[in-house]
Order: structure tokens, then C-alpha cells, then sequence
């Protein structure tokens, strides 16, 4: 489970990540397994070994990555997406055993409407932790 210091880390990477450094994802945030990046919302481009990135559609991420790494016990994601793509992967968390634990509104890009949200998605059960 993440523990408060570990979620300002979090809060602290997420500024970071929407403007688009390279060098913010040397490292994740501790306790954080991988991150998921909405590219409407995030610059395309950025990559690292357990940076996940797709483009508001999240089907093909489920069922290719997310699935098979929610069966197994302990994985906790992040990501900085919409609502509407945290809303269906908050749905598909709950049959896995996991819970959002932690949810922030970030600023808009450039002004235009609603910004971007960033989460944490981990496990709230016993059974489901390492």
C-alpha cells in the first residue's frame, strides 16, 4: 500500500511529467510499480521501461498489459490521464482487488478547460498484497 510520503513524491513528479522531461522518468515515484500517460493530455515521446502511455483509449492497454499484471499480487499503478479514462480504469481496478488511494486535479495545459488528473491505483486487500 502506498504510505503518505510516497504519495508527495507522487505529487511532487506529476508537474514534472506534464512538461514532458525525459529525465522524470529515470526514476518512479517509490512504491509505484508503473505509470500510465494519457499523450492527450502528456507530450508523445516520453518512454521508460514501465511507462505505459496511450491515447485516451485504454482497451489495448487492459487487456495486454494491465490485466495480466493486476492477476498477480502487489502491482500498484500511477498515471496522469482524463477523467473519463480514469473513470473506465477505476471500473476495471475494482474486479482486480484495487482501489484509486490517491486522486489530484492538475492545471489545464495552456488554459483550455479542464486539466488532467493524476492517481494511484493499489491494492486494498490482504489477499491482493505482496
Amino acid at each position: 500500500m502506498i504510505n503518505r510520503r510516497d504519495l508527495l513524491k507522487w505529487s511532487a513528479v506529476a508537474p514534472v511529467l506534464l512538461g514532458g522531461s525525459a529525465a522524470s522518468f529515470r526514476k518512479l515515484p517509490e512504491g509505484v510499480d508503473a505509470l500510465v500517460l494519457d499523450t492527450r493530455h502528456v507530450r508523445r515521446g516520453l518512454a521508460g521501461p514501465m511507462v505505459h502511455a496511450f491515447d485516451g483509449d485504454v482497451t489495448q492497454l487492459w487487456f495486454e498489459t494491465l490485466d495480466p499484471l493486476w492477476r498477480r499480487p502487489g502491482f500498484v499503478l500511477g498515471g496522469i490521464t482524463g477523467a473519463d479514462a480514469l473513470f473506465v480504469l477505476k471500473r476495471l481496478a475494482w474486479d482486480r482487488g484495487r482501489r484509486v488511494v490517491s486522486r489530484s486535479q492538475l492545471p489545464a495545459r495552456h488554459g483550455s478547460g479542464t486539466g488532467p488528473l493524476s492517481w494511484v491505483i493499489a491494492p486494498v486487500h490482504p489477499s491482493v498484497k505482496v
